[in-house]
């Protein structure tokens, strides 16, 4: 049977009492300021649209209406980035394993999405709020792809082909 050890005596300063918080009244008061809350000249607010289907083949991605809304200073999409070929031949000695070609696309997809989510483009806005509408604005065409969900599925003879 366990019984309580005493360990020490002594009386402690901080252990045990409730210290006075400089900061809490800021803080209570929506006074205190965080990093978030600091707007420096010129600071731009990033934003990414992402897709909603697991599988699809982008049609077209026109960003033309969020380009025109005040406040957007730039949309990126992978048609703005340079397209590695992917190509062995032209990867290099030792990056065939990691293939740029692919890491492109998963950084903005190209021709497919892969998987839910994968990012389509990237707004710059002056303001957070901005770059959200801007993110409304892009008009996406999909030519949604039946999606593999588990392994049994990749491993059919018709699975979808992913990588053309």
């Amino acid at each position: 049977m366990a019984s309580n050890v005493v360990l020490s005596t002594q009386e402690y300063k901080v252990v045990g009492t409730r210290p006075i918080r400089h900061d809490g009244t800021d803080k209570v008061t929506g006074r205190a300021q965080y990093s978030a809350d600091i707007q420096l000249p010129g600071l731009l607010h990033g934003k990414v649209l992402r897709s909603p289907h697991a599988h699809a083949r982008i049609k077209s991605i026109d960003a033309t209406r969020a380009l025109a809304l005040p406040g957007v200073k730039a949309v990126v999409t992978s048609a703005d980035l340079p397209q590695p070929s992917g190509l062995v031949s032209d990867l290099g000695e030792g990056l065939v394993t990691n293939n740029p070609k692919f890491l492109s696309n998963n950084f903005l997809a190209e021709h497919k999405v892969l998987y839910k989510g994968h990012a389509l483009a990237a707004v710059a806005a002056t303001d957070p709020h901005i770059a959200e509408e801007a993110l409304s604005l892009i008009d996406v065409d999909y030519e949604v792809l039946p999606p593999v969900l588990n392994v049994l599925d990749a491993m059919g003879d018709d699975a979808p082909i992913l990588h053309e």
